[in-house]
């Protein structure tokens, strides 16, 4: 018998065109889980992830990578969102928090607390890239530059 899946659980913090502190609605954060972050912050990003996040992009919002709880269930997610006031988790809201165990499949450069660049490892080809070189491959974690390499050689078998 398995135990539950562990993944990641993410806080998004909403901002406006000017980088400053912005809220679709009552909602100024998006709190998420995800086995594989930089795809699922890749989904986001492109609109396709929650229909908050997709919402709050169409009405000029963005976002930034507030904080993360790596190595944690679901069960984990569900008990942070039942609290309610994620203000009380975010450091783009002034909360300082303790710091968590890295994780090894990606890395997030912080200022102020807040994760400015979030980098992953290609499955493929063990480079490094920006989780936006991973739009598309969502699921594998290979990089747009593998997944095209992969494509060009199955046009060529199948030719």
């Amino acid at each position: 018998m398995s135990g539950p899946v562990l993944g990641t659980v993410y806080l998004l913090h909403f901002i406006d065109a000017d980088l400053k502190p912005a809220a679709f609605g009552h909602a100024r954060h998006y709190t998420g889980w995800s086995v594989d972050l930089p795809a699922r912050l890749a989904q986001h990003d492109a609109g396709r992830g929650a229909r908050l996040t997709e919402v709050a992009r169409e009405a000029g919002l963005s976002f930034i990578l507030s904080r993360t709880w790596p190595g944690v269930s679901r069960t984990f997610e569900r008990s942070l969102k039942n609290r309610g006031s994620a203000a009380r988790y975010c450091p783009a809201c002034g909360v300082h928090p303790k710091p968590w165990p890295d994780s090894p499949h990606w890395t997030a450069v912080l200022v102020n607390g807040c994760a400015v660049n979030l980098e992953a490892e290609c499955r493929r080809c063990h480079e490094r890239k920006g989780i936006f070189a991973f739009l598309g491959n969502t699921r594998r974690r290979i990089c747009t530059q593998c997944a095209d390499a992969l494509d060009t050689a199955r046009l060529v078998r199948a030719v």
